[in-house]
This record gives C-alpha cells, sequence and structure tokens, in this order.
C-alpha cells in the first residue's frame, strides 16, 4: 500500500473513528442506564409508563372480582401479577375497608392507617405512588415504591451521562488519532531509516552495500534508485582505482622503455668520444646502433603520441565503405609477403564473406599488422602459423586470427589490451617493443564501434577475435555522419 493511500485512510479514519466509537458508547450507556442489559438493578426511566400500564392491569382484576363470587379467584390474580412484576418495586394488595387482607405480610401495619380519597392515585410520599381500584365489597391497591415526583437527581444524571460520553469520546478520539498516526509515522520513517542506514554505509566505504525493500510504495523506487547510484559509485570508484594502477604502470611503462634505447644511445656515445671506437669499421657501427636506437626512441614516442590522442578521441579517422573480403585479402597478400621470411606464415580458414563495414583503412591495417607483430615477436619457434577467418551474421562481421604460439594464461588475457602491458617474461627483453601496440588496436577498434578481444586458441596459441558492426544502407544517414571523422 502507498503512503499516499495511507494518508488518505488514516485522515478519513481519523475522523469516521470517534463519531461510530461516540455512538457506540452512547448506545451502550443507553443499554446500561436503561435497564436493557440487566447491568444496572435500579428501575428504567420508563417506571412512569409502566405504572399506568399496570393501573390498567388492576382495573382488568378488579372488574372480574366485582363479578365473582369467590375470594380465591381474586388472591390467584393478585398473586399472579406480584410474581410478574416481581423486581419492579409494585406490588397488588387486597383491602376490605381499612384492613389488609391479602397478602396480610405485606405493609402490615402502614396501610390501615391511610387515608384514601375519592381520587385514584394517591401520592403518599416522594417515593411512594399508590392506586385504588374498587372490586366489590373490596379495594385493590396497587403501591410503587420507586416511583418519585422529584426530577432533581433525573437532571443530574442526565448531566453525569453527558459529561461521561463527552470524556469517553475526547479519550476515544486521543487514542484513535495516536494509534492512527503511529500506523502512518511507522510506515514512512521505516523506510527513512533504511536509506539513512545505507547512506551512512556508503559514507563509511562500504560500497557493496544494498538496499533490500520489498514493499510497494512510493519508497520502492527511491530504494531502487539509492542502489543504482551505489552501483554506479562502486563502478566508478573501481575505475578510478584501476586508472590509478594505470597510470603508475603507464608512468613505469614509459621510464622502461624510453630508458632502455636512451641508455644505449649514452653508452655508445660516450664510447665515441672517449675514443673507444678507433676504427672506422667500429665507429660506423656505434653510429648504425644509435641510429636504430633513435629509431626505436622515436617508435615509442610516436605511438604514445597516437595512443594519447585515440585516448582522448581528438585523432581523425577517415572512414570508407570497403568489401571486408576484398580488403583483408590485399591486407593479408602484402603481410604474407612481408612476414613469411621472418618466420610468421598465414593461412585462410575459409572464403571470405563479401560484406560491406565502414572503417578507416590505414588504421584498420595497422591493428591487423599489431596482431601480427605480437604473434611474431612471442613465438618459441623458427615458425609461427597464423591463420585467419572471417565471418559474418546480419549485425556484425567477426575476424579472427589464430596463432600456434605459447599464448598467455587465463589470467592475463583481460591485460593484454591494457597500455604497456607485457608478461612478466617479455619484460625482460626491451627488444620486444613497448606494449602499446594492442592497446593502440583496442582503441581504433572502439573508435569504429567495434570489439577487440583475446581467447586461448584450441592449438595452446592466442586468438584475437576482432568484431566490426555491417554497413546498413537503411541506416545510411547515420553512417553518412561517421565520414566526417
Amino acid at each position: 500500500m502507498s503512503v499516499k493511500r495511507r494518508l488518505y485512510i488514516s485522515n478519513f479514519l481519523m475522523l469516521v473513528m470517534p463519531v461510530l466509537l461516540l455512538i457506540l458508547t452512547s448506545i451502550c450507556l443507553m443499554l446500561i442506564y436503561t435497564g436493557i442489559t440487566g447491568i444496572r438493578e435500579k428501575p428504567p426511566l420508563n417506571v412512569g409508563e409502566l405504572f399506568s400500564k399496570r393501573m390498567e392491569k388492576v382495573e382488568e382484576i378488579a372488574l372480574k372480582q366485582k363479578s365473582a363470587t369467590s375470594e380465591k379467584r381474586i388472591q390467584s390474580d393478585i398473586d399472579e401479577f406480584n410474581r410478574q412484576n416481581e423486581g419492579t418495586g409494585m406490588n397488588l394488595t387486597l383491602y376490605q375497608g381499612h384492613q389488609q387482607v391479602y397478602p396480610v405480610s405485606l405493609y402490615e401495619g402502614m396501610m390501615p392507617d391511610m387515608e384514601f380519597s375519592q381520587s385514584n392515585v394517591i401520592i403518599v410520599t416522594d417515593e411512594l405512588a399508590v392506586y385504588r381500584a374498587e372490586a366489590g365489597e373490596y379495594t385493590l391497591v396497587l403501591s410503587d415504591s420507586n416511583f418519585t415526583v422529584n426530577n432533581h437527581d433525573t437532571f443530574d444524571k442526565r448531566i453525569y451521562a453527558g459529561t461521561l460520553m463527552l470524556t469517553i469520546l475526547i479519550i476515544v478520539a486521543i487514542v484513535t488519532n495516536w494509534a492512527l498516526t503511529k500506523f502512518v509515522f511507522r510506515s514512512i520513517m521505516h523506510p527513512i531509516q533504511i536509506i539513512v542506514e545505507g547512506v551512512h554505509q556508503l559514507r563509511d566505504g562500504n560500497l557493496k552495500y544494498r538496499i533490500l525493500y520489498d514493499k510497494q510504495d512510493e519508497f520502492a523506487s527511491v530504494c531502487t534508485e539509492f542502489n543504482e547510484m551505489a552501483e554506479r559509485l562502486s563502478y566508478m570508484v573501481e575505475e578510478r582505482t584501476e586508472n590509478e594502477i594505470n597510470r603508475r604502470e603507464l608512468i613505469a611503462g614509459i621510464s622502461h622503455d624510453l630508458r632502455t634505447p636512451l641508455t644505449s644511445i649514452k653508452a655508445y656515445l660516450e664510447g665515441l668520444e672517449k675514443g673507444v671506437a678507433t676504427t672506422p669499421q667500429m665507429k660506423l657501427k656505434y653510429f648504425d646502433t644509435i641510429k636504430a636506437k633513435t629509431a626505436s626512441l622515436e617508435h615509442i614516442i610516436n605511438q604514445l603520441f597516437l595512443f594519447s590522442k585515440l585516448d582522448i578521441g581528438d585523432f581523425p579517422l577517415y572512414l570508407e565503405l570497403v568489401d571486408i573480403s576484398v580488403e583483408m585479402k590485399r591486407t593479408m597478400t602484402a603481410f604474407e609477403a612481408e612476414y613469411r621470411p621472418k618466420g610468421l606464415n598465414l593461412y585462410f580458414g575459409q572464403q571470405f564473406p563479401h560484406a560491406e563495414i565502414l572503417i578507416d583503412v590505414v588504421q584498420f591495417r595497422n591493428v591487423i599488422q599489431n596482431v601480427l607483430e605480437n604473434s611474431l615477436k612471442y613465438k618459441d619457434k623458427e615458425h609461427v602459423d597464423v591463420t585467419v577467418t572471417c565471418i559474418e551474421d546480419e549485425q556484425w562481421v567477426e575476424i579472427r586470427l589464430m596463432d600456434n604460439g605459447p599464448g598467455v594464461s587465463a589470467l592475463e588475457l583481460d591485460k593484454l589490451f591494457n597500455v604497456f602491458y607485457r608478461s612478466d617474461a617479455s619484460r625482460k627483453r626491451p627488444d620486444l617493443g613497448s606494449g602499446l601496440g594492442l592497446a593502440i588496436s583496442s582503441k581504433v577498434i572502439e573508435r569504429l564501434n567495434g570489439r577487440i578481444h583475446a581467447e586461448l586458441a584450441p592449438t595452446g596459441g592466442l586468438s584475437v577475435i576482432i568484431t566490426i558492426p555491417k554497413y546498413k544502407s537503411a541506416k545510411g544517414e547515420n553512417n553518412e555522419k561517421n565520414l566526417d571523422h
């Protein structure tokens, strides 16, 4: 139930419940006070009406006695009347003259002294009413010891009852409002406490904390948004930590890869300066080495510059619409002639599909070359074989380059495309490159809206999978915008 609905129901009940409870309380008090429930021992409020009805009954008995000759018949009627009105304070007696003849024990000694006037009803005291009816030679006397003509106590009772009902109404209203308010506030404060606890957990660094809230109300969306915020915050912190690690590795990699050729250049320059190279051949060798190290240093700087431009998105791509089959055959033919003498053999796994893709041809060839260079650098035998396959589906073209080299461990697969990453064994060999090639390849493929990743090859080597989206004529307008990269 939503909080809004709870508030509506609570406000409605705060208005209705006191009224209903007041009505029920009033009814109960009335039932008790009138004696209908049997709780109150005093006679009901309508004793005056009851006395009038009993006078009519006495008249009926008197008429019967006028026509009857038996005294037992009237005594029987008197006994029946007194039995029916037992506990009401009304009693019926039989007089002959001033002498009470039946029942003889009732008001004995009092009634004979009473003087009856011509009126049927005689008020003897404030709490006694007497009714007389002639029954032949006898007189029937109906007495009511609960009858009163003083209404002061009745007024007091009404004031008391009204005050009691007002007090009960106030108490009921306070209790009802307290209960309903507690019900509503509990449904609001409990979720707020849960959210506050979650905020405290995040503040204390527990980024894995998530709020578990199963109620479907306004706070459910807040808790969901909180969990999404915590998830993003956790991702941002992890990404920041990872970037910090990469930054340190980048600095270490740059330091290492720049220091190695600089050290060599410095050593050979000192040799020339101190006259270690005494012959023209040695001097030429020293100059060639310095030139090669300078070219290596320039290559590392150029790659670092290219990676930085790609990383910030400031490197322009010149996109062209090409047939992947034609482009791959042209590229592989050129690379096969270049790498076969170096010990790398290229094989085509199957017929390439004729699918159109939008790429920067120069950068795409550099990606393929970086992958082949990686297989060539880390080969553990005289020749390494690289099998190239290409397949397509409705949306993508997948290019797979699989070698039979030494491969890497499963833990290193996700790190291959990190900047300056090289395995520990290769780090000892600076001639194997700077480790920027695959990182640059990853950035280029990302700019082409594709994906690149590595898997362990069935042959024990490494498989690099490049996935490029196919060009679709139905989306020509979007693709034309990409031509301006």
